[in-house]
C-alpha cells in the first residue's frame, strides 16, 4: 500500500457530493438487514451512556437524525457543503437538536467533549495517506471524553473489486421534490496502490422537460486492518469489537477475515 504510507502534507481534495448530495438517498434507499442488526448490536449496550454524540461524516444525516430522535445532542460534520445543506434541512424539518458544519475529518473541533463518535459507510475510507488517518483518530481522540466510544466502519477490497468495477443503472424520483432523474455508475480498483473509484453520472430533468447532467468521481483507499489497529492505539484507543463481513446478506465474524466486504469497529478511548 504504497499510496497509503505517504506522509507529505498536501491539501485535501474536497471529497465531492457536492453534485450528487441531493440523489444520494435516492440512489442508496436501504441497507442489507444484516448490516444494520450488526450496527445495532454494537451500539445499543452503548447508547444508554451517550448523551452527546458526533456523527462524522453525517452524509444526509441518516444517522444523526436518528441519534437526535433519541434525544441525544448531534453534532453533525461533514465537509461535503451539499451534504451539509441536506442534514440542515431534514433536522429543521423535525426540530431536531443537531448541530450541523463544515468540517475535514483530519482536523475538526466541536464544543467541549462528546459520549460517542461515529463515521460509517467507509467515511475515513476517504482518506489518502497514513498520516490522514493518524491525525483523524487523534482528532477523534480529542473529541470524545475518557472512556467515550468510537464507532466506524470500513469498506474492503472485496466490496471495490466485486461491486465498484460493475456497471450499474437506475432511475428515480427525488422524494419531495419530484425531479426525475437516471443515473449511471462505474469504477474500479487498483490493487497496487490500494485505490478504488467509481464515476457516478446523473441527468436529472429540470422544469420545462430540459435534462442536465452531473457527474461525480468519489476515490476510496482499502486500509489494512493492521494499521487501523495500530493508529487506533497510538490516538489512545482500545479496540473493544470488531464485526466483519464476507458478504451482504451472511452475518458477520467476530474476527477480522482474509477476504472481508465490510467492518465495522468499535474502540474506546483511554482513561485517564
Amino acid at each position: 500500500m504504497a499510496l497509503s504510507r505517504k506522509t507529505s502534507k498536501t491539501k485535501r481534495r474536497s471529497p465531492s457530493y457536492e453534485a450528487i448530495g441531493q440523489f444520494y438517498d435516492s440512489l442508496w434507499t436501504e441497507n442489507p438487514r444484516a448490516w444494520t442488526t450488526a450496527r445495532s448490536q454494537m451500539l445499543e449496550p452503548i447508547l444508554s451512556h451517550v448523551r452527546q454524540v458526533c456523527e462524522l461524516g453525517c452524509g444526509t444525516g441518516i444517522s444523526a437524525i436518528e441519534f437526535a430522535r433519541r434525544g441525544l445532542k448531534v453534532f453533525a460534520l461533514d465537509y461535503s457543503r451539499e451534504m451539509c445543506r441536506v442534514t440542515r434541512e431534514k433536522a429543521l424539518a423535525e426540530d431536531l437538536d443537531v448541530q450541523v458544519g463544515r468540517a475535514d475529518m483530519r482536523s475538526f473541533r466541536i464544543p467541549g467533549q462528546v459520549d460517542l463518535v461515529t463515521s460509517e459507510w467507509g467515511v475515513i475510507n476517504h482518506l489518502q495517506r497514513r498520516a490522514d488517518l493518524v491525525q483523524t483518530f487523534r482528532a477523534v481522540a480529542r473529541a470524545l471524553r475518557p472512556g467515550g466510544y468510537f464507532y466506524f466502519d470500513l469498506h474492503q477490497r472485496k466490496l471495490y473489486e466485486g461491486g465498484w468495477t460493475q456497471t450499474l443503472m437506475g432511475d428515480g424520483v427525488i422524494a419531495g421534490a419530484g425531479t426525475e432523474f437516471f443515473a449511471a455508475q462505474h469504477g474500479g480498483y487498483d490493487r497496487t496502490s490500494g485505490k478504488g473509484w467509481t464515476e457516478i453520472t446523473i441527468f436529472a430533468r429540470r422544469p420545462g422537460g430540459l435534462w442536465e447532467r452531473r457527474r461525480e468521481r468519489v476515490e476510496e483507499i482499502h486500509w489494512p486492518h493492521g494499521e487501523i489497529v495500530r493508529d487506533l492505539r497510538r490516538a489512545g484507543f482500545q479496540l473493544l469489537r470488531v464485526s466483519d463481513f464476507t458478504d451482504i446478506n451472511s452475518a458477520p465474524s467476530p474476527k477480522k477475515v482474509h477476504e472481508g466486504l465490510r467492518t465495522m469497529y468499535l474502540a474506546r478511548k483511554k482513561g485517564r
